[in-house]
């Protein structure tokens, strides 16, 4: 099942998404002449600061929804040439035309149902000794809100949409896809509003957008209302799966 985002609204936003991305800057090498391959690149907020870290190499930004494409292509197409934007499926071969000396994903893989091709893919398109750093939603992510919507809408085919995966079997994936894990671990990081408007909003946008899709607009804000009331406090319960791996 795909959806198409609120490219837009979630590009307006102020995100957890920022911190995550720069978590994981601060861990890639770079010396300005490398080719990133950035999986997920969505509205460009790490795209960006990808492309300045290499002003003479390139970033090849994947992203499978045309929305978010849309919207990163208006916002960095003319600023920066080493930007090269391309709609792909990670599930597929990306055709890459070289080799890439790194890989960069914030907040995607949790959409990606077969994590053993994503990473076969992601590792056929890097070099040997290429870094592959990634963080998305692992194990026990947003489990609360989960609960809460399943409460009052009972089981869908919308949720299997994600796919949060454990430290011990990601670490399992990466290594048959070909990697040397260096860390893999689960991590805790609530995300807390301080109002009942943008907390709906935030999920409405990055959290239940699919389920919305399925709801008469009318009902968008009861609905909304509805599952923040039955949460512990204007709280997302994010838990994040890191990785650092290396391209054997």
């Amino acid at each position: 099942m795909v959806y198409e985002w609120d490219a837009v609204t979630y590009s307006q936003l102020e995100l957890p998404h920022m911190r995550w991305g720069n978590d994981l800057l601060a861990k890639l090498p770079t010396n300005g002449i490398q080719t990133i391959l950035e999986v997920g690149c969505g509205t460009g907020r790490d795209t960006e600061k990808l492309a300045l870290r290499v002003p003479n190499g390139r970033v090849i930004a994947v992203d499978y929804s045309e929305s978010m494409l849309g919207v990163a292509r208006k916002s960095l197409g003319d600023k920066y040439p080493n930007i090269e934007f391309r709609l792909a499926n990670i599930l597929e071969d990306l055709g890459m035309p070289e080799r890439c000396d790194a890989a960069f994903s914030v907040a995607t893989l949790h959409w990606v149902g077969d994590h053993d091709k994503a990473f076969s893919n992601i590792a056929g398109a890097l070099k040997p000794g290429g870094v592959f750093l990634a963080d998305c939603g692992g194990m026990g992510n947003i489990a609360s809100i989960n609960e809460v919507v399943i409460s009052i809408l009972g089981p869908s085919k919308v949720d299997s949409l994600y796919h949060f995966e454990d430290a011990f079997m990601t670490e399992k994936r990466l290594e048959g896809a070909g990697f040397q894990v260096r860390d893999v671990h689960l991590l805790p990081d609530p995300a807390r509003f301080d109002s009942i408007d943008s907390f709906k909003t935030f999920i409405a946008t990055l959290i239940l957008g699919a389920h919305l899709a399925n709801i008469d607009p009318k009902d968008h804000d009861d609905f909304l209302s509805e599952v923040a009331g039955q949460l512990p406090g204007l709280t997302v319960d994010y838990v994040r799966l890191r990785i650092d791996a290396v391209k054997m």
